[in-house]
């Protein structure tokens, strides 16, 4: 009886104490995903924290399973953050994992989504660069300079606020644009690269080839920049405080004589020269020969003497040089404010940026703000909000640098009490008073004596003018003409993204760009000469562009296959309208606007609207297998309104495969210095639709017609293009493009190389071919050209030392490009003038451009030079300019012995054989430094300076070692002056464009977060930073800027490049700069 009634007891306990245990357990069901793009992580393993043994997902990453309260569960992954979770009470959940970041698993943006970079089969760099905001530039473009393999950053135009020309492997067109398309948070923008804030940016993307590119269709024939700007994070709220000021200078100016020193050099020569009678004055006539005895072989003008006593007597030099130049000031101030929840996230930032150019007026500002807002309004359903505002104004030199520098120094910039004196006997300028601005002409028509820098005194009866013109100096120019710009611009998109199912999602985004800008070109009164009106240039601009996106993207893995996809459609709207009018005479120059103006001037305003639209359909696979073999396919269908009916519509279409044969067994774990090897191909077909809009169509223009007898009466009226002749049957530019790439990761991902080969062909050209003259155009549009770039890239990194305090790290990008023209149409060859009438060549079977002129060698050392050379049978048809002592020596290249136009040849191009950028970085303990060197090898360009009087007269670098008489040769290749043949004309203009500068320093220090906390900070830091603090210039530049270049007029053209004239000095800055975080 007592065994039966302890064997009920004991049973009653394991009874109450099994329900004990049951109730304390709980239920958790759920589904395991990735936290990046919602796809099911299957098998993911689940363990109990703190047991040996635990159990997986199913297939579809679902599980269920009961665990006791409280207990810890770990979820975990490969290649995922591990997430441990613990439970009060049975419920179902998703557990989202996030992807683990390293070097061999960096995600990367590409059109339409992002991806793991060891999947990506395209050619696709990316530039993050946490810093970027502390360099010592203003533009995001220019910052790019040099870091990139294959894209090509050139700063053509050193104003302040100015756009670099940028260039993705080559040029592509030779009607449209070669530019790549921007693309701002998943939004095309066509100047996107000039507002947005560098301090905003997260991470910079470029898709070089056809393969990634394609997906954007008709405008991915450039490559495309994508910007991702920087999002709030689940954290606490986060305020940040950055404030820098910096100098900018130039590097390097002129050596310009001045009267004196230029006078004092034509002395010295003459006393050469008159050393050297009989051999110089060869072939003289009798009056020259007394000529030449009377100087005693001075050269100097009457004028140039009469400007040698006014500098003596009178004036003093002025270096005018310096009167355009000043040390630019730069500010730059960025607040920003960050933060969230689980739910919502927000990034708030605003920015103010001061650049001063370092030529007067030359001066830029910009303010930003930008406001990204996410939230999670449920399990599936996410919204994103983007609004960024900027506005900027800027203001540009009235004239270039050039008129400084040419302006002869005996002129000062104001008059003083003395020069007021001099020129107010003159009755005409009987009212000059000091400090009025000092012009030539008040120095004219005078009677000028005085001693000479040999000690001669020279005596004059006659009035001479020191300098003949009617211009007015720059400096007054420059100041009485100011051109002043506005620009607003806003950003703003709305972004839906629904979860529909487990790794099924749809996203739509509505957005629109506003730019609206406005323009004022005021001259004043007497501005550009005596008795000149005042008149103002009034241009407004507006551009509207509205967009929609609407995507669905599908993620699926099942074992060893990973398929991702998206399809969708896009449809983009864009309006533009620009007007501009002319007003001429204004009763007060202080009072700028157009209703005070005496009159229109009709031939110089106009107005222009201009509407346009693409729809576009799109879709994307990418199949992974076995995490080794990675396949892409893309196409775009494009429609666009630039084309006529019949052909708006195209198709772009893509393919890329990889191998990662570091995965294959016969490879894994048998090299061990090898992290991963990596094969790439791709093929696809990129559309430009960068031409003039509605070519299809022959457009009314205003025109004026005649009526009546006599002269008649002008009505006004309208007409057809009377340039360009419309044509129907144009349609798009394609270019199709192979690359081959090869990834390598060695030693743990410490070093790092990408090497691409890519070979591409443009056709159906746009060329606007000549036409008959009965045709009543000058021009028509046609496709018929075919133009092929080919290059190699080469991006290396390492992390070359690091350990606990130390880390040096180095990235190194190399790129080299070839264009050739395959064909134009029926077209042998296509020659284009510049305004010095420099010739350009469009040649099939060459480079797309081509500088067109004579060959020379060296000068002609004397007259029997000349001499021997015609008794041996050597004419020309080019006037007598060829055969002068001195002057340039061109050479017979057919041999036929007469010096004519059949002598021109290929005398240089501007391509570039390769460019090329280096960066080291360091870190020890709280000091960081980092340099970039950056530089081009090869390419020629047009020293257009030296087509100007004054270049050759004043500036050193045209007077050394020049040819004087036979006896004095200098270096028998510098022609004397401005004698002989058109330096323009030939490859004496011609000059080497390479270069190698330190592009950017950056010194920072970061005070260690202890320190920081105990003043109440989360991060404090101060840097420095300089840019081109070495330049290295070419053998035989003469100029100022290598990479200056003239872009607008006749330089506007595709086919037209590598001219430079009046640009500005490089500049050489310095940034100092603190960043407060709390």
């Amino acid at each position: 009886m007592k065994k039966v009634l302890f064997l009920l007891v004991l049973s009653s306990v394991a009874f109450v104490t099994q329900t004990i245990a049951q109730a304390s357990k709980v239920t958790i069901k759920g589904v395991v995903l990735s936290a990046d793009n919602n796809v099911p992580l299957t098998g993911t393993t689940i363990v109990f924290k703190g047991d040996s043994k635990g159990f997986s997902a199913d297939s579809i990453g679902v599980f269920s399973f009961k665990v006791e309260k409280g207990k810890p569960v770990v979820f975990s992954f490969v290649g995922y953050e591990s997430q441990e979770l613990t439970f009060t009470k049975s419920q179902s959940i998703v557990v989202q994992l996030v992807p683990v970041v390293s070097q061999g698993e960096e995600v990367i943006v590409i059109g339409y989504g992002t991806a793991k970079k060891r999947n990506v089969t395209g050619a696709i760099a990316k530039y993050k660069n946490d810093k970027i905001d502390e360099t010592s530039v203003v533009r995001l473009d220019q910052a790019l300079q040099g870091r990139i393999a294959g894209v090509q950053v050139q700063n053509i135009d050193p104003e302040a606020g100015a756009a670099p020309k940028i260039n993705i492997r080559g040029v592509t067109s030779i009607n449209g644009s070669s530019g790549p398309l921007v693309v701002i948070d998943g939004q095309p923008v066509a100047d996107g690269l000039a507002f947005v804030n560098m301090a905003d940016v997260e991470s910079v993307e470029v898709l070089k080839d056809a393969a990634t590119a394609a997906i954007y269709g008709s405008r991915g024939a450039g490559g495309v920049i994508m910007v991702t700007t920087k999002s709030g994070k689940s954290e606490k709220t986060k305020y940040s405080f950055k404030y820098s000021v910096g100098l900018k200078n130039p590097y390097k100016l002129y050596s310009v004589m001045n009267i004196s020193e230029y006078t004092q050099l034509l002395f010295n020569e003459g006393s050469l020269r008159y050393a050297d009678s009989a051999a110089y004055t060869q072939g003289f006539t009798s009056a020259q020969r007394n000529t030449f005895s009377n100087s005693k072989g001075n050269l100097v003008t009457t004028a140039e003497r009469a400007a040698y006593v006014i500098e003596n007597t009178l004036t003093g030099p002025t270096d005018w040089q310096q009167e355009a130049l000043r040390t630019g000031v730069n500010k730059n101030l960025q607040l920003s404010a960050s933060g969230g929840s689980k739910t919502s996230k927000y990034y708030i930032s605003g920015g103010y940026q001061k650049d001063e150019g370092m030529m007067i007026h030359s001066n830029y500002e910009k303010f930003n703000l930008r406001t990204k807002f996410d939230a999670q309004l449920s399990k599936r359903v996410k919204i994103q909000v983007n609004i960024n505002p900027s506005y900027s104004k800027r203001e540009r030199p009235s004239t270039n640098f050039t008129d400084f520098y040419r302006f002869p120094s005996y002129l000062p910039v104001y008059h003083t009490d003395a020069t007021a004196a001099f020129v107010s006997t003159v009755a005409q300028w009987a009212n000059i008073k000091a400090g009025d601005f000092a012009q030539a002409r008040h120095f004219n028509a005078r009677v000028y004596s005085g001693l000479m820098p040999d000690g001669s005194n020279w005596v004059n009866t006659g009035t001479q003018n020191p300098f003949a013109t009617s211009n007015n100096t720059p400096k007054s120019i420059i100041e009485t003409r100011s051109i002043n710009s506005n620009e607003y611009r806003l950003q703003s998109s709305f972004s839906l993204m629904v979860n529909i199912m487990p790794g099924l999602d749809f996203k739509s985004q509505a957005s629109s760009y506003i730019n609206t800008a406005d323009q004022l070109d005021f001259a004043k009164n007497n501005s550009n000469g005596d008795g000149v009106l005042a008149a103002g240039l009034y241009l407004n601009r507006t551009s509207i562009d509205l967009y929609s996106e609407n995507t669905f993207t599908y993620n699926k893995r099942i074992k060893e296959h990973t398929i991702d996809a998206v399809v969708g459609f896009t449809a983009e709207k864009n309006y533009y309208k620009e007007e501009q009018t002319n007003g001429v005479g204004y009763p007060n120059d202080n009072i700028t606007t157009l209703n005070n103006a005496v009159l229109i001037n009709k031939d110089n305003s106009y107005n222009f609207i201009n509407r346009q639209g693409l729809l576009s359909y799109l879709g994307r696979v990418n199949y992974t297998y076995a995490n080794k073999y990675l396949l892409s396919a893309s196409v775009r269908y494009d429609g666009s309104s630039k084309f006529a009916p019949g052909n708006k519509w195209g198709a772009f279409p893509a393919v890329s495969g990889g191998w990662i044969m570091s995965e294959e067994k016969f490879m894994n774990g048998k090299i061990d210095w090898l992290s991963r090897l990596k094969l790439r191909v791709s093929y696809g077909l990129t559309g430009n639709n960068k031409i003039n809009d509605y070519g299809f169509v022959d457009l009314l223009y205003g025109g004026n017609y005649p009526f009546g007898s006599g002269n008649g009466n002008v009505n006004s009226g309208l007409n057809t293009n009377p340039n360009l002749i419309a044509n129907t049957q144009i349609t798009w530019e394609r270019t199709k493009q192979v690359n081959y790439g090869l990834d390598v990761a060695a030693f743990k991902n410490r070093v790092n190389l990408a090497v691409d080969v890519y070979s591409s062909t443009t056709e159906a050209l746009l060329l606007q071919q000549p036409s008959m003259a009965f045709t009543g155009g000058l021009f028509f549009n046609n496709n018929i050209g075919r133009i092929q770039n080919n290059g190699v890239e080469v991006e290396l990194s390492s992390i070359n030392i690091t350990t606990k305090r130390f880390k040096w790290t180095t990235a190194l990008n190399f790129s080299r490009n070839k264009n050739n023209i395959i064909e134009l149409g029926k077209e042998l060859l296509i020659l284009n003038q510049g305004e010095r009438t420099e010739l350009y060549l469009n040649q099939p079977g060459n480079s797309l451009i081509q500088f067109f002129g004579y060959k020379t060698d060296g000068v002609w050392l004397s007259q029997q030079e000349i001499i021997d050379a015609q008794a041996k049978g050597l004419t020309t048809t080019l006037g007598s300019t060829v055969f002068v002592p001195g002057g340039l020596k061109l050479v017979d290249v057919n041999g036929d012995n007469v010096i004519d136009a059949n002598d021109r040849t290929v005398i240089g191009n501007p391509y570039p054989k390769f460019t090329w950028g280096i960066t080291n970085s360091f870190n020890y303990q709280s000091f960081d430094l980092s340099f970039t060197f950056q530089g081009v090898q090869g390419g020629n360009l047009i020293n257009g300076d030296r087509n100007y009087n004054e270049s050759r007269r004043y500036i050193k670098e045209y007077t050394e070692n020049r040819w004087i008489s036979p006896a004095n040769p200098g270096d028998g290749k510098t022609p004397y002056s401005t004698i002989g043949y058109n330096w323009m004309l030939t490859d004496y203009a011609v000059e080497d464009a390479s270069y190698v500068a330190l592009r950017e320093v950056l010194l920072g220090y970061t005070v260690n977060s202890k320190l920081a906390k105990k003043v109440g900070l989360s991060g404090l830091r101060v840097y420095a930073s300089a840019q081109n603090l070495l330049f290295f210039f070419p053998s035989g530049y003469k100029g100022l800027n290598p990479e200056a270049r003239s872009a607008s007029s006749f330089y506007a053209s595709p086919l037209i490049d590598g001219y430079q004239r009046g640009g500005f000095p490089t500049s050489r800055s310095f940034l100092f700069g603190i960043d407060i975080n709390f």
